[in-house]
């Protein structure tokens, strides 16, 4: 049984890269975010120069998951969910704020951070 969900106040600064918020039930969530950061000393830059499909970071699967059923009886004796006030700060890389029901969950964020420099930072 789907519920209603009853929020009188949220608050959220930021919500960024493939995230979600959302108030209600849903099946499925499935958010994915790829990013490349690359910093460097001189800004200097060419768009293919960086390409997600040089990174294998990108491309390695991820390992099996496995799953146990577990049998659940579930009794919903008020139909509604309800949500007097919510403060984030921040909502980002692949996650999500969910106020409801949700059958099926899979996150993925992959980040890589390239450093470049002329003359090494740490000497």
């Amino acid at each position: 049984m789907d519920r209603i969900s009853v929020v009188q106040y949220i608050e959220i600064v930021s919500v960024t890269t493939s995230s979600i918020v959302q108030a209600g039930d849903t099946t499925i969530l499935t958010p994915v975010s790829r990013a490349l950061a690359v910093q460097r000393q001189e800004s200097t830059y060419d768009e293919e120069e960086h390409q997600f499909d040089m990174y294998p970071i990108f491309s390695i699967p991820f390992p099996p998951l496995y799953y146990e059923t577990i049998p659940v009886k579930t009794v919903q004796e008020n139909p509604a969910i309800h949500v007097n006030s919510i403060n984030i700060i921040g909502v980002a890389a692949s996650s999500a704020v969910r106020i409801g029901k949700t059958d099926f969950v899979s996150s993925e964020a992959r980040v890589k951070h390239i450093r470049q420099f002329t003359v090494n930072p740490y000497e």
